[in-house]
C-alpha cells in the first residue's frame, strides 16, 4: 500500500495545480482575444506554446495526484 496524504495537503496541492492551469489558460485567452502583448515576449506563438506546455505538465501532475492520492482515508490533518 502506498503513502497516504492528509486532506489538507491534498487540497492545497490540488488548488495550486488548478490555479496554475487557470492562470495559463487565462493568459492565452488574453493574448488571443484581447491582443495583449507581453513586452518581453516578442514571439506570441512561442509564449502560447510555453503556456500550453505548462497546462499540459500541470494536468499530468493533477492526474497523478488524483490517481495516487484521490481516495482519502487519513483522518488527521496536520
Amino acid at each position: 500500500m502506498g503513502v497516504k496524504m492528509n486532506d489538507k495537503l491534498f487540497i492545497t496541492i490540488l488548488k495550486r495545480y488548478e490555479a496554475d492551469i487557470e492562470d495559463s489558460l487565462y493568459k492565452i485567452d488574453c493574448i488571443n482575444n484581447h491582443g495583449l502583448i507581453i513586452p518581453e515576449h516578442t514571439s506570441i506563438t512561442e509564449e502560447v506554446d510555453k503556456l500550453l506546455l505548462k497546462v499540459s505538465e500541470t494536468e499530468g501532475k493533477l492526474a497523478a495526484l488524483r490517481q495516487h492520492y484521490g481516495q482519502k482515508k487519513a483522518k488527521e490533518i496536520l
